[in-house]
């Protein structure tokens, strides 16, 4: 049995369709004392309205999720985008995908959950109550609410955020109660390798650069303002990504004058900037190029970062491949763009 709204306006189809829904997964309170209680706690959680009403959804079952969407007769294939292996249920969705564990696992009370893995969603949310304090299972709301949005954009064809990206957006845009969780994202987040832009020093502008390459040709692509050049040539690995840097160098704002650092995920290209390594022959003349430039201009530093704190110029390097054009955004970043840099960086919203 549930509780619905008084002010909902009910007919005999609405009562038909709330039915086949409780069907699904009922849910399991014995008497109206508990759903009254249950729902009384729900409704006053210290948690914005949306992640209220969603978590009302997912007790009766109520999240378009695959199987839900098949079972009200619409045609669409029942695995799991995430995974692929298993059929999309909510629970799956919400709390035991392996691609959806990881980010629960970022969480510190989640050894004392790890073993819930029966039931509807609505089952493992009453056990989760059971056995977390109150602003723990607040917690765990805010999480699914911001693992469903992840996975509706995932379904919309948009960039999607790794798990410490997720944890991170939504602890931060939506504050936590629990200590126990901010201290472990913060423990995290100090990760060398995680899949994120690394801010530069306070005070400088950093200049992100990267190469992609097919037979026969390189697209050099660069982010700043941001932009990206197309070079048609046949060359290595390196000498792109040495191109990389000198076009970055080349296409600073004209009102910077801040101090410039570059960022490159290609560690032999940057070891030879920085000693002007004899070793590589072909790429001499680009690596002088370089170091004039870097006299010529207010750049002190060029660092190497890992692939993963490199994935906007990364894009913009296949985007400029694929398309074969060389263009800047010098006022206002494409949606694709734009949509990118968000998940890349979701605190910047």
């Amino acid at each position: 049995m549930a509780v619905y709204p008084k002010w909902k306006l009910h007919c005999v189809k609405s009562g038909y369709r709330i039915g086949r829904e409780i069907n699904i997964h009922p849910t399991r309170c014995s008497n109206m004392e508990d759903i009254h209680k249950w729902w009384k706690m729900m409704w006053s959680m210290q948690l914005p309205p949306q992640m209220k009403l969603f978590g009302w959804r997912v007790c009766h079952n109520w999240l378009p999720a695959k199987t839900n969407l098949s079972h009200r007769g619409m045609t669409v294939h029942p695995s799991c985008d995430l995974c692929g292996n298993q059929a999309e249920t909510l629970t799956h969705a919400l709390w035991s995908c392996a691609k959806v564990k990881p980010i629960w696992k970022l969480v510190p009370w989640y050894k004392k959950c790890e073993h819930i893995n029966k039931g509807s969603m609505f089952d493992i949310l009453v056990t989760l109550k059971a056995q977390l304090n109150m602003s723990e299972f607040e917690d765990a709301i805010k999480i699914m609410w911001a693992i469903w949005e992840n996975r509706n954009r995932k379904w919309n064809n948009l960039q999607v955020m790794n798990g410490v990206q997720l944890i991170e957006w939504v602890f931060s845009a939506y504050p936590g109660s629990s200590p126990l969780v901010q201290n472990d994202k913060k423990h995290t987040l100090e990760s060398p390798h995680l899949k994120q832009w690394n801010r530069p020093p306070s005070g400088h502008i950093v200049v992100n650069c990267d190469a992609a390459m097919q037979m026969g040709a390189a697209g050099v692509g660069i982010i700043l303002l941001a932009g990206m050049v197309y070079c048609h040539r046949c060359c290595s690995i390196e000498m792109a990504e040495a191109w990389a840097i000198l076009e970055a160098l080349k296409n600073q704002p004209d009102t910077a004058a801040s101090p410039i650092e570059i960022q490159s995920d290609c560690k032999q290209i940057v070891d030879a900037v920085k000693n002007q390594d004899t070793h590589l022959r072909a790429v001499n003349t680009i690596l002088h190029q370089i170091k004039l430039r870097r006299e010529s201009l207010n750049c002190n530093t060029i660092v190497h970062v890992h692939r993963n704190n490199n994935e906007c110029a990364n894009m913009l390097a296949r985007k400029c491949l694929a398309t074969k054009t060389t263009k800047n955004f010098t006022h206002s970043f494409p949606r694709w763009l734009a949509n990118f840099c968000t998940a890349d960086l979701p605190n910047l919203v």
